[in-house]
């Protein structure tokens, strides 16, 4: 995975800062460039009656001004003017902003803080980036990695979609490049699905499953990497629903960051199957890496 044109979403009600802070490692790894754009909105309507457009248009423009002056303070405080460009916008749409300015130009990561309400669960904006946009998506959880910590690549590799395995190839080599950019070892993860009835009848047993599978993938995951070499132990087989095995070995190995994929369901389809990157990622407290076919 080349990281050379990053565009990051900065917030200011993020008092760490997170996604900057991480733009500004990736930049001294990679010698990435970046754009920061920072969104501003109010609803000005409820005022409609006492205030002309002239005035609206005032109260927008101070707001953009004070916006500015903070994202360009940001940036000096973190050192990234000569690694960046950065625009300031008066909008409400976020997720439709960003689609469209992706199509016209090429970026090969966005970076944004996650923002978590309701306890487990993040807001719209940042499911929506997950399922609409086609340019990998980094939702920060933590403003620094800790050391001794991992990158962890979940696959799929019971899939027999072409898109599908070529999205894991597409995963493997992103986590190659995070693992090796941050000197961090790689642990790959495949969740391997069971039915709780067969399961509960003794039809299917656990550790058969398992064995199974690691004769059947291990080839296949040894020709995906390469000439990038792994320990065996770092290579996780476990049988259950993503959404459980996932945190679960992503906690057991101290990640950092997860990468996985989405396929971006949408409509009637994402609410009656839902997707597993958005079940994942209300359980991870890791950072997650967000890649579509």
């Amino acid at each position: 995975m080349k990281i050379e044109k990053v565009l990051v979403i900065a917030d200011q009600q993020d008092k760490q800062q997170s996604a900057l802070a991480h733009a500004k490692s990736l930049c001294k790894r990679t010698g990435a460039k970046l754009h920061i754009v920072a969104f501003h909105y109010e609803n000005l309507t409820k005022f409609a009656a006492k205030l002309n457009q002239e005035q609206r248009d005032d109260i927008q423009n101070k707001i953009i001004s004070s916006g500015n002056k903070w994202l360009k303070s940001e940036i000096a405080l973190l050192n990234l003017q000569d690694d960046s460009s950065c625009e300031v916008l008066w909008e409400k749409d976020i997720v439709g902003w960003v689609k469209q300015h992706c199509e016209s130009h090429a970026y090969d990561l966005i970076i944004k803080t996650g923002h978590r309400s309701e306890g487990l669960f993040y807001v719209p904006t940042d499911w929506h980036l997950i399922r609409n946009n086609l340019v990998p998506t980094l939702i920060v959880a933590e403003k620094k990695w800790r050391k001794k910590q991992t990158i962890m690549v979940s696959l799929d590799l019971g899939t027999h979609s072409t898109s599908k395995q070529e999205l894991n190839q597409k995963l493997l080599d992103a986590g190659i490049t995070f693992a090796t950019n941050a000197n961090m070892p790689l642990h790959i993860c495949y969740s391997i699905p069971i039915s709780p009835v067969l399961k509960d009848l003794g039809i299917i047993d656990k550790k058969t499953l398992v064995n199974d599978a690691k004769s059947r993938y291990l080839p296949i995951i040894e020709t995906m990497l390469g000439d990038y070499d792994i320990p065996l132990a770092n290579i996780h087989f476990k049988a259950g629903p993503a959404a459980k095995v996932i945190p679960s070995i992503a906690s057991k190995c101290s990640a950092g960051l997860v990468v996985m994929g989405s396929i971006g369901r949408k409509g009637i389809t994402a609410k009656i199957m839902g997707n597993t990157s958005e079940s994942v990622l209300g359980l991870l407290k890791t950072d997650i890496l967000v890649i579509q076919p």
